[in-house]
């Protein structure tokens, strides 16, 4: 039961977390178009280091770019999702492989895309982001073990 709780409130966590990125990555050009330009602009410093945030790879509101690209903000919302809806039904090792698995499939279309077979789109963006991110919590969630009803 402990053991349940714990996974409960880690889930609970890493969903806060990660859904209040993604969040914030569509906040910043909102509050830019309520209150005017130097408005979000911290948010946009912020998530500089972690996403190249060019305007053409991101999704616009309001005439401005999110503060994270298509695949980034997907990725941040993909790992939120996997955390509502995933449980640990198998051992740690088929999760990790599951993970690997879609990881592996995410990374077709950038590795596509930076050898110039082609220009991705938004939308695939978005696609392989939110399979990234499932696959990523998959491979990392911290849980090691599978539990099972306990009655005490």
């Amino acid at each position: 039961m402990l053991i349940k709780r714990i996974d409960k409130t880690l889930r609970g966590m890493i969903f806060i977390l990660y859904f209040g990125i993604f969040f914030l990555a569509l906040y910043a050009p909102v509050i830019q178009h309520v209150k005017g330009y130097p408005a979000g602009e911290n948010i946009y410093s912020l998530f500089s280091p972690i996403c190249h945030q060019y305007p053409t790879r991101c999704f616009w509101i309001f005439d401005r770019p999110w503060a994270l690209c298509a695949r980034c903000a997907s990725a941040y919302l993909g790992i939120a999702i996997a955390a509502l809806v995933s449980r640990p039904k198998y051992t740690f090792s088929k999760r990790a492989l599951i993970g690997v698995t879609v990881i592996c499939f995410a990374a077709i279309d950038p590795m596509l895309q930076l050898f110039g077979f082609y220009e991705s789109t938004n939308v695939v963006r978005s696609i392989t982001g939110l399979a990234g991110g499932y696959g990523a919590f998959m491979l990392i969630y911290p849980l090691p073990f599978k539990y099972k009803e306990q009655v005490i």
